[in-house]
């Protein structure tokens, strides 16, 4: 019998979106505030690097990268924790395929996706041309796009799109005329509290992965 999971610390996690850390020793009154802050940030970061650790063994050929910190460079909360599979060979500038926590703003449940993209902090010169084939590739449901317009490039704002191929033709078309900057193919799995093992939600990302794919090994071709 399968071990049942325990997500609560990434879900609880997420109710610290944009709350700042101080460290401890300098938050005067508020420092068991931040100390269970802190506890609380690295168990939602444990929890996240189990799953991503669990769903590695079972894709062969790639290896698991570091995983986000539980805050940023501001010190502020990063509950929307990510990692990168990448295979031998991949250079940080290069695509991979990713793990995302979310949140679905509807239902406020938390689920992953998993993801075709890069770290933008370790963009090169061939980064957004080689993501961008992934418009070359057929697409349908589950999958969709997360699509970023150039216009939009100061805020990276993001737009969800319907993966299907009229909507593949239409920016593959955009790309061509320099109206998009990037566009990231992702599967969702919703409310990760649905499955009861690791076993059954790596399972479940499998069936993603395997979607995915095509369109990781697409950005690699030259």
């Amino acid at each position: 019998m399968n071990k049942k999971f325990n997500y609560n610390s990434l879900i609880e996690y997420t109710n610290y979106e944009g709350k700042k850390y101080v460290k401890p020793e300098k938050a005067g009154d508020l420092k068991e505030d931040m100390e269970l802050f802190r506890k609380n940030g690295q168990n939602a970061r444990k929890v996240f690097t189990e799953i991503a650790k669990a769903l590695k063994e079972k894709t062969d050929g790639f290896h698991l990268q570091k995983v986000s910190s539980w805050m940023n460079q501001a010190q502020i909360a990063r509950p929307y924790l990510w990692v990168f599979l990448r295979q031998d060979g991949d250079s940080e500038s290069e695509s991979g395929i990713a793990l995302r926590v979310f949140k679905n703003e509807k239902t406020k449940k938390i689920g992953i996706s998993l993801e075709v993209s890069f770290v933008e902090r370790k963009i090169g010169e061939n980064t957004l041309e080689n993501q961008n084939k992934v418009l070359q590739m057929p697409i349908d449901e589950p999958l969709y796009y997360f699509v970023q317009f150039a216009k939009s490039k100061e805020n990276c704002a993001l737009d969800r799109f319907e993966g299907n191929e009229k909507n593949r033709e239409k920016f593959l078309k955009d790309w061509e005329n320099g109206k998009i900057r990037k566009v990231l193919v992702k599967f969702d799995v919703e409310e990760i509290e649905q499955f009861e093992s690791l076993d059954e939600l790596v399972e479940e990302f499998l069936k993603g992965f395997e979607l995915l794919i095509p369109f990781y090994l697409k950005t690699k071709e030259i």
